[in-house]
């Protein structure tokens, strides 16, 4: 502990719930005898952890998957698997007025994305754009809207929707690369 800089010593000392207890008092230990007192450090300890104890949630928050997982899922899968995962959050926060126009969005969207991508014989950045666009409808007119942007909420996990993707989405890709290769 010796060679380590007083920052080093003060961050082991700080973390000391991710550290081991022989290294937190060893960590203790060199800054003691560099000098810090137990009130300084104390002091400065205190001061640390109330800049990172993050605001607890209520535990009666809904869980909700978050914006990011519906703005990657509506890129990478559909607008419409995206508003069907803010479908899943209305319900959550019980605000099904604003499942039907989601819904109905979602589907929308995606039947005109195809319909004008198709007829344009769009590029893979064309598509990316469209999609982009989206998924910046849903979050920023859809969630602002039904759930709000100050909502604290605990995050649902994605592996389940990811996993319901892949499943509907990897035959979809096989069938598309397959129907291309037995077309002259």
């Amino acid at each position: 502990m010796q060679k380590k800089p007083t920052e080093e010593l003060l961050r082991i000392a700080k973390e000391k719930g991710k550290e081991p207890a022989d290294k937190v008092n060893a960590a203790l230990s060199e800054l003691k005898n560099r000098g810090f007192d137990e009130a300084a450090y104390s002091q400065i300890n205190e001061k640390a952890n109330v800049k990172e104890r993050a605001p607890k949630l209520d535990e009666n928050a809904p869980t909700l998957y978050s914006e990011k997982v519906i703005y990657v899922f509506s890129i990478l899968f559909s607008v419409l698997f995206g508003g069907i995962l803010l479908a899943i959050n209305l319900k959550e926060v019980d605000n099904r007025k604003g499942i039907a126009p989601t819904i109905i969005f979602s589907l929308t969207y995606s039947i005109l994305s195809v319909y004008i991508l198709n007829r344009i014989n769009a590029s893979t950045t064309t598509t990316l754009i469209f999609a982009l666009i989206g998924a910046t409808l849903l979050n920023e007119i859809f969630w602002k809207k039904y759930i709000g942007k100050d909502i604290a909420y605990h995050r649902k996990s994605y592996i389940k929707p990811l996993i319901i993707a892949l499943i509907i989405f990897i035959p979809i890709v096989i069938l598309y690369v397959w129907a291309l290769n037995i077309t002259p």
